[in-house]
């Protein structure tokens, strides 16, 4: 990665959170925001703000860094490193396994726990979309459809009857003509992988939709049939892009 890493530091306890910032910058790294609970954290965050989140696991105002996020991960998909001084094993692995994160640092820390912590982070995401980069460059030889896993062997759906797909929690559902399909993904990682198929647009952090199924549109929604869809204030101008008005 060139240039400094930006990380985003989600802490309620100042000393804590000020005594980190000091470590990352005399790493070398950016430290672009600190927030102090999870409501913070999602009203203010944004794709690009940072290349890595370094988050307490239990924040302020009745938030947890767990459920803080899957919400984040709806808007872009930063990697996480958890922080936290909870021993719970229930709740280490509910923080892993939910939210995909790439690294889990036990309070106390040192300067170095956290340096090795970013070291593997950007080793395993750098592998990530080494991994990613080469699907895409295969992605030509069918832009039509896709292969989706069901009962041990690999289903073929076209990206035609896709409706939309609506993340939920910590899961996503692809909506099809006649059914729907659940995943144990983020819609960020799946709107990576449905990027050749260009019908299909992110509307919404919690929403991406194929154009060819909208009914009807009136201000901040849309239709898809009966199924009523919001629409981002961040997405608004690239949807209309998209679309003929008269």
């Amino acid at each position: 990665m060139l240039g400094k890493v930006k990380i985003l530091v989600v802490e309620d306890e100042i000393l804590i959170a000020e005594s980190l910032r000091m470590m990352l910058e005399n790493l070398g790294h950016e430290v672009p925001a600190i927030f102090t609970s999870g409501t913070e954290a999602i009203r203010n965050f944004r794709p690009g703000l940072a290349d890595i989140i370094i988050m307490d696991i239990e924040l302020a105002n009745n938030t947890n860094g767990i459920d803080t996020a899957i919400e984040l991960k709806k808007m872009g998909d930063p990697p996480i490193i958890f922080i936290t001084n909870n021993t719970d094993e229930r709740i280490r692995k509910k923080a892993i396994y939910q939210t995909s994160a790439l690294h889990y640092v036990p309070k106390p820390f040192t300067k170095l726990d956290i340096s090795i912590a970013i070291d593997l982070t950007l080793k395993l995401a750098g592998d990530r979309e080494t991994a990613s980069r080469k699907a895409h460059e295969f992605s030509h030889l069918m832009n039509d459809s896709i292969f989706i896993k069901d009962e041990g062997s690999f289903k073929k759906i076209m990206t035609g009857d896709i409706r939309f797909l609506k993340a939920d929690g910590s899961y996503c559902f692809l909506y099809l003509k006649k059914d729907h399909i659940m995943f144990c993904e983020n819609l960020s990682f799946l709107e990576g992988k449905l990027s050749f198929a260009k019908n299909l647009v992110r509307v919404h952090r919690s929403y991406i939709v194929n154009i060819n199924y909208i009914t009807k549109i009136q201000d901040n929604r849309l239709w898809i049939e009966e199924e009523e869809i919001p629409i981002g204030a961040t997405y608004k101008k690239d949807l209309s892009d998209l679309l003929r008005f008269i």
